[in-house]
């Protein structure tokens, strides 16, 4: 796990996953220089696009909400869900 993650960060750094300069021309300039490709070219696909970014985003806030504040906060509420506590019975 170790050297994949130095392997994306490596091509990261050396550019070879962001848009040559060809394509940072053809995207719209919200969109330039991030990707490959001509980016979002409809308004179909700014819907999609803009979807599924609320969709991350709503999911993030979810999960630091739930790390936070998670709703249970005892073992005994495990017994009402069929599991068991191994650790403490």
């Amino acid at each position: 796990m170790k050297t994949f993650l130095i392997t994306v960060w490596l091509f990261l750094l050396s550019g070879v996953l962001l848009a040559c300069p060809v394509c940072k021309k053809r995207q719209p300039k919200g969109f330039a220089g991030i990707t490959h490709g001509t980016g979002p070219e409809g308004p179909l696909d700014y819907w999609i696009l803009y979807g599924a970014i609320a969709l991350v985003l709503l999911t993030l806030v979810l999960f630091v909400w739930y790390l936070i504040k998670p709703g249970t906060r005892t073992a005994s509420a495990l017994n009402g869900c069929g599991l068991t506590d191994w650790h403490h019975e």
